[in-house]
């Protein structure tokens, strides 16, 4: 009696697993295949945040390193960014709402390499504040070639 209702019941019990199974990957992507890319705006502010970094790093005034390294702050923090300075202007402006929020929110939706690419934008732009702060050309272009070496390990983390 107790074997025929194990040739009964295991059958039933195989196909729920099943079933339980195609509806937790239909729900959640699949485990992990369902990442998608991170958006063009995304990649876009990161290559003009590395542009002005590199043009920071290579100025020889003061005036124009320390100008080009707040563009990269703007860009990495967005108009709401506790750093950000709007009379410096923002070349990242209409591409996202800034490289930082745009990676939290791409990292809250399980975008593949976000949260690495959020790491190196998060050091990327402490490193800039401090340039930006500082008063000898040689530590501004220092500060911004370490920038441009993060920025681009954020879009290598994105597959850029």
């Amino acid at each position: 009696m107790v074997r025929r209702w194990f040739v009964l019941a295991f059958p039933v019990a195989a196909a729920l697993v099943v079933w339980a199974g195609a509806a937790a990957i239909a729900q959640y992507g699949g485990g992990g295949y369902g990442y998608e890319q991170a958006p063009a705006g995304l990649t876009n502010q990161l290559k003009t945040a590395q542009a002005h970094a590199t043009n920071s790093a290579r100025s020889e005034a003061l005036r124009d390193a320390r100008w080009h390294l707040s563009h990269v702050v703007n860009c990495l923090e967005g108009p709401r960014g506790k750093n950000y300075d709007a009379q410096a202007g923002n070349p990242c402006q209409g591409q996202g709402g800034g490289i930082i929020p745009d990676l939290e929110a791409a990292s809250r939706a399980y975008q593949m390499g976000a949260d690495a690419a959020l790491d190196a934008a998060r050091k990327a732009d402490e490193v800039a504040v401090a340039g930006v702060k500082q008063t000898d050309l040689a530590q501004v272009k220092s500060a911004a070639a370490r920038a441009t070496d993060l920025l681009g390990q954020a879009l290598r983390a994105l597959g850029q």
